[in-house]
């Protein structure tokens, strides 16, 4: 029980293992033993974050794992993934894998290549039929390089912005994976030309530069609940039912997507194995020293 008298809430989002039970109301095609993976709210919750030994989810906000993907993959495919997706499919409104690829010669910015949201979104991107520009750090530009970025910068070069503005006058669209100090100012620079949109993963962040459009998002609401940050002092967020959908149409298709290698998973570094590993990956995390990857831990 915490200070304000309630159950104490299961960290965690991101999940992969296998369907030990199945309600009467679970929709998807499920039946114990089934391999699924996703993504879940963790955090807020007593029965549904990841850092458990068994959690509960809805059954069309999870994605059968295909038998040739390994367990420590199909569990990077959820909050950076889930994240990429809304972005791109559900605020910028690109076409959905599949689906007819925007006119030829549309671009789009992307902030902080090397992360885990922004390799997964080049690749949407590319699937959407766009030219994708981006930025990074000099050592991982063969990184996201090899995800699909057609142009790479180096964000700690002062001169990147001019040079990007320069050679791309007409990017209208961004997505700032990163969500720290500069890149949202960044993000709204590189798309002032057209007086572009940016969509943003700071849910508090606002528009730097007159006359272009941010929009902020948080990768919860794909839950189709209303929640509080930090209840009860923190910002709510209504129900989105739109976003809801999204998920469930993406986790549709995404067994399909990974089995083909249309959509790649991050590097990955597995560092251990045990629940007393939680608090030392999240260190790792903190201090900076895991980059171009997604850090996994087995539980069990």
């Amino acid at each position: 029980i915490d200070l304000l008298g309630r159950p104490n809430s299961i960290l965690g989002c991101d999940y992969a293992g296998t369907v030990e039970s199945v309600g009467a109301s679970a929709k998807g095609d499920w039946k114990v033993g089934d391999r699924i993976a996703g993504v879940t709210h963790g955090g807020i919750y007593n029965h549904r974050g990841s850092y458990a030994e068994y959690l509960t989810i809805d059954g069309d906000l999870a994605w059968k794992i295909p038998e040739s993907v390994p367990f420590t993959t199909a569990a990077v495919y959820g909050v950076s993934a889930v994240s990429a997706m809304q972005a791109l499919n559900l605020v910028l409104g690109l076409p959905w894998p599949g689906e007819k690829p925007i006119e030829a010669g549309r671009e789009l910015f992307i902030y902080g290549g090397s992360t885990s949201a922004s390799l997964f979104a080049i690749q949407i991107a590319k699937m959407a039929g766009l030219r994708v520009i981006t930025t990074c750090s000099p050592h991982s530009n063969d990184l996201v390089k090899s995800y699909g970025a057609d142009e790479v910068y180096n964000y700690k070069d002062k001169s990147s912005l001019q040079k990007i503005k320069t050679a791309h006058p007409d990017l209208a669209l961004a997505f700032d994976g990163f969500g720290g100090a500069g890149s949202n100012e960044f993000c709204c620079n590189v798309v002032a030309n057209k007086n572009g949109k940016v969509v943003t993963l700071d849910p508090q962040a606002k528009s730097a530069v007159k006359g272009v459009e941010l929009e902020t998002m948080i990768m919860y609401t794909v839950f189709g609940r209303a929640f509080q940050l930090v209840p009860p002092i923190g910002p709510k967020f209504p129900v989105k039912l739109e976003d809801r959908a999204g998920l469930a149409r993406f986790y549709a298709m995404l067994p399909k997507l990974v089995e083909e290698q249309k959509l790649r998973a991050p590097p990955i570094q597995l560092r251990a194995t045990g629940f007393d590993k939680i608090e030392e990956g999240l260190e790792l995390l903190k201090s900076g020293k895991v980059s171009g990857q997604k850090l996994v831990l087995e539980l069990y």
